[in-house]
């Protein structure tokens, strides 16, 4: 059995092989078929060794996974992040920095943030006359807006954009388990897009610097925030770390959150009955944003997350499905499927927006759950909400993404807002 066989998953032919050539035909199935597949694996195999990992289904072992992080840790990232909190586990520097860095991503900026999302996404579709391609033009401009205004790193559109997709694809996608044949050349992109990342902070920051001495008016943005700060060099937070952490807010915005749209907005478009409750609850934010994260809930940005067993562990001892991982296994917690599992989730294969928050784990679950994640929660549901607010909204076609995780084209037409007509609130 090889992966290019699009047959319907079937965990029998998987088990069928040996332990060590099951991952390929796995991986396979859960780029094209995650949900059956997960399915089954948590009905029949919930810890399934496939080699070169191994996939958890069920929530309850999912959970166990992301809340042991000395035991499961993140040591896969050390070498693509380096000294960034996230590759960290259980060090001052995690600590310390996830302090600082949830100080300055105050909850009162997020009203602003959600506001300036929904109006670059209006002046989108207006310039679109009717007509865009999301990714385009709406669902990576407005992170990367964010990223210059707020985060405070105003470097070219152009460079920003290369600068993060190159990072989001080494760092989440080109794992030893991903089995990338342009594995090095991926790796070598991010360590250029790093570099010129670095050279950039050493021109910004002596200018703003400068600025503050001088008494300027300058932006309040995170890195003005954060150079404000001057903590004495006993805190462990210097300069290096004000470059390394608004470098990952970059990072992690722009591909995440515009796939996170894409997902969200395609995935309602294809349920006529959806999309016209979600267009109808569009007027009110409050009861609008569980659409979308309903939505991602049926196609989440990723199928899974990864970790790396330090010591030996029983997972879900005394339980059904009572498995030892030993140190050293790499184990794939398999949020969609943890979503799906009808132990944590009632009825899971119906749509339901006013699920509570914690049917989701779309921003990750315990010790590394999202920094971002409050920013995202303000930008991703009004970008959504705003292309929902346009009269006879289609898409045309499906997702693109020309071989690559991310999306790289999602066209939609519409009817154009006539000139001086109020926007919806």
């Amino acid at each position: 059995m090889r992966p290019a066989d699009h047959d319907a998953p079937c965990l029998d032919r998987l088990e069928a092989l040996p332990v060590a050539e099951r991952w390929p035909l796995a991986r396979d199935w859960i780029r094209r078929a995650p949900r059956p597949f997960f399915a089954q694996l948590r009905q029949r195999r919930p810890v399934l060794d496939c080699g070169e990992v191994v996939l958890v289904a069920r929530r309850a072992e999912i959970a166990e996974i992301l809340s042991l992080p000395t035991v499961f840790s993140v040591a896969l990232y050390k070498p693509k992040m380096g000294q960034f909190m996230l590759a960290l586990d259980g060090t001052d520097v995690n600590y310390r920095d996830k302090a600082v860095m949830r100080a300055m991503l105050s909850w009162e900026d997020l009203p602003a943030i959600r506001e300036q999302s929904g109006a670059i996404t209006d002046a989108a579709l207006d310039a679109g006359g009717g007509s865009l391609d999301v990714v385009a033009s709406i669902s990576r401009l407005v992170p990367l807006r964010i990223v210059q205004s707020y985060f405070g790193f105003p470097s070219p559109d152009d460079d920003l954009l290369r600068w993060s997709y190159a990072n989001q694809l080494d760092q989440f996608n080109n794992l030893p388990f991903d089995g990338r044949p342009d594995a090095e050349a991926v790796q070598g992109a991010a360590q250029r897009a790093r570099e010129e990342m670095r050279a950039a902070f050493a021109s910004l920051i002596p200018a703003r610097l400068a600025a503050l001495k001088a008494g300027t008016p300058v932006p309040d943005d995170i890195l003005i925030r954060l150079l404000r700060l001057n903590l004495p060099a006993a805190s462990g937070f210097g300069m290096d770390r004000v470059v390394i952490n608004v470098g990952g807010l970059l990072i992690g915005a722009i591909e995440t959150t515009a796939e996170a749209v894409v997902n969200a907005l395609a995935e309602i478009l294809r349920r006529p009955d959806i999309h016209a409750a979600a267009r109808a609850a569009a007027a009110n934010p409050a009861t609008f944003d569980g659409y979308v994260w309903e939505a991602l809930r049926f196609a989440p940005i990723v199928a899974f997350m990864f970790r790396q067993a330090e010591a030996d562990h029983v997972l879900g001892r005394d339980g059904a499905c009572e498995t030892r991982i030993r140190k050293g296994q790499v184990v794939l917690p398999l949020s969609l499927s943890a979503m799906f599992d009808p132990d944590w989730v009632p009825d899971p294969e119906r749509f339901d927006s006013t699920r509570p928050d914690h049917a989701y784990l779309h921003f990750g679950f315990g010790h590394h759950e999202c920094l971002g994640r409050y920013v995202a929660g303000a930008m991703i549901p009004e970008i959504v909400r705003r292309i929902l607010l346009r009269d006879g909204l289609r898409a045309e076609g499906s997702v693109e993404d020309g071989g690559t995780p991310f999306p790289t084209a999602y066209k939609i037409t519409y009817a154009q807002t006539p000139a001086g007509a109020p926007k919806a609130a």
